[in-house]
């Protein structure tokens, strides 16, 4: 037999979905909310864990479900069973945190410029 077909005899098939927008829309939220830091934290310590966190959000699934869509939760078990996966997660989070301290606050714009002291003559 091929050796092609015994080192995928057992795995699950992967789907091939695209996570670009997956983690797109988690890095916004979690950049919005001002957990970036905490985020990339978490993310970073449970890296090499990646295979083993997606498994438990499989457990997990009926109790989260009544929070966060099945497809979805699909999506993110998916997702994170490869390792580049997170890294990608991580470093989009960064760069979403990034555009979003950059950007300048809306009271920033609406704030009337300082006359200076008036004089009284």
């Amino acid at each position: 037999m091929d050796k092609d077909f015994w080192a995928n005899a057992f795995a699950m098939p992967r789907s091939e979905r695209r996570h670009d927008e997956l983690i797109a829309k988690i890095a916004r939220g979690i950049a919005r909310r001002r957990l970036a830091f905490p985020a990339i934290l978490a993310l970073e310590s449970v890296k090499p864990l990646n295979y083993l966190a997606s498994q438990a959000l499989i457990v997990l699934t009926p109790a989260l479900g009544m929070f966060i869509e099945y497809a979805t939760l699909d999506d993110i078990c998916d997702m994170l069973q490869e390792r580049k996966n997170v890294e990608r997660l991580i470093a989009a989070i960064d760069m979403e945190n990034k555009k979003l301290t950059a950007a300048p606050s809306p009271t920033e714009n609406n704030q009337p410029a300082d006359p200076g002291p008036t004089q009284n003559k």
